[in-house]
């Protein structure tokens, strides 16, 4: 999996040119071609009102250009935020979706999702998430050799910020958790699949230091079978 090329896909206010660095780092750490899928916020912006399809197309279609250009045979996906979403999507298979069937799991080797809202409270506003968990549930086609890991960052406690337990209490009934800041530790760790939590990293760069934000935070969640070389850091899985 080592010569896997790499798609990254960003969340609901993230630009493509906001994972640049990102990309940069993956690129040295894996030795491996890394794509940006050009999913902007307008994008998320009116999937709201006509629906997401459009722009797990836009997944979809990064994702056969990359295993064109690159001559692998599988991407890894990593997902940002709501990004991690559309990963799942994409990965799917039945039923379709959008209007149309995705089978990106035979295109995909691994899919990494960073702070994701994977698990949230049954709540009108979270509807595109929760329909998302109805039709595609869990690590699907994990049984298959799919690997799922999901990055959750533990960096603020709602407990003790009333900020920060009121952007939590957007996903979960309870705000008062850690979490990144934006996204509670518990939604994002997704069922059936490795999980992973990273002290002192937020969701974004505005709150601090983020999922990627240098070499050496990129190292504590970056799989040590998809490096080319030494390792960066230790393995901090437990």
């Amino acid at each position: 999996m080592s010569g896997a090329t790499i798609v990254i896909v960003g969340g609901a206010t993230w630009w493509p040119g906001s994972y640049r660095n990102l990309a940069s780092m993956l690129q040295e750490i894996s030795g491996s071609e890394v794509h940006i899928a050009p999913v902007t916020p307008l994008d998320w912006t009116l999937g709201y009102f006509r629906g997401f399809g459009q722009l797990v197309f836009e997944v979809a279609s990064t994702v056969d250009r990359a295993l064109l250009e690159s001559g692998a045979k599988k991407v890894v996906l990593v997902g940002h935020s709501a990004g991690g979403l559309a990963c799942r999507v994409y990965i799917g298979g039945d039923p379709p979706y959008g209007g149309r069937r995705y089978s990106g799991h035979r295109r995909v080797g691994s899919l990494i999702t960073l702070g994701t809202p994977h698990i949230v409270a049954d709540t009108p506003r979270l509807t595109p998430i929760t329909r998302v968990n109805e039709l595609f549930p869990g690590a699907l086609h994990a049984e298959a050799g799919l690997r799922y890991l999901s990055v959750a960052g533990s960096a603020a406690d709602g407990a003790s910020s009333p900020g920060v337990r009121k952007r939590y209490e957007r996903f979960v009934e309870d705000g008062r958790v850690a979490g990144d800041g934006v996204v509670p530790v518990e939604a994002a760790l997704l069922p059936g699949s490795e999980r992973l939590v990273v002290d002192g990293v937020h969701h974004n760069r505005r709150l601090g230091r983020w999922y990627g934000s240098d070499r050496e935070t990129v190292g504590r969640w970056w799989p040590g079978e998809l490096r080319v070389g030494e390792s960066l850091v230790g393995d901090t899985r437990v």
